[in-house]
């Protein structure tokens, strides 16, 4: 399965850890629209908090991606979380 990566704030990332977020929000900009076409759903998710090689991070499943218009978001409908990193850290 392809593996998307991009970097997510602690709190984002401690709700999807927690399930109770299970939408993960991206402007719908050209940047967005590029990187998103390149994948089919289901493909994996890779969320990091920061850049250090210890950054807290999880991969989780995307099981659709919707465009929400009215708000100019892509809307990323998330399923099973596969592996967390460091998450100790968040608390």
């Amino acid at each position: 399965m392809e593996k998307l990566t991009t970097t997510i704030r602690r709190e984002p990332l401690s709700e999807i850890l927690e399930g109770t977020k299970k939408v993960e929000y991206r402007e719908m900009k050209e940047y967005w629209e590029k990187r998103l076409q390149k994948y089919q759903t289901p493909f994996l998710l890779r969320l990091i908090n920061g850049m250090s090689k210890n950054a807290p991070e999880l991969t989780v499943i995307v099981l659709r991606i919707k465009r929400d218009s009215y708000n100019g978001l892509f809307e990323l409908h998330l399923g099973e979380i596969i592996e967390t990193k460091n998450c100790d850290l968040l608390k």
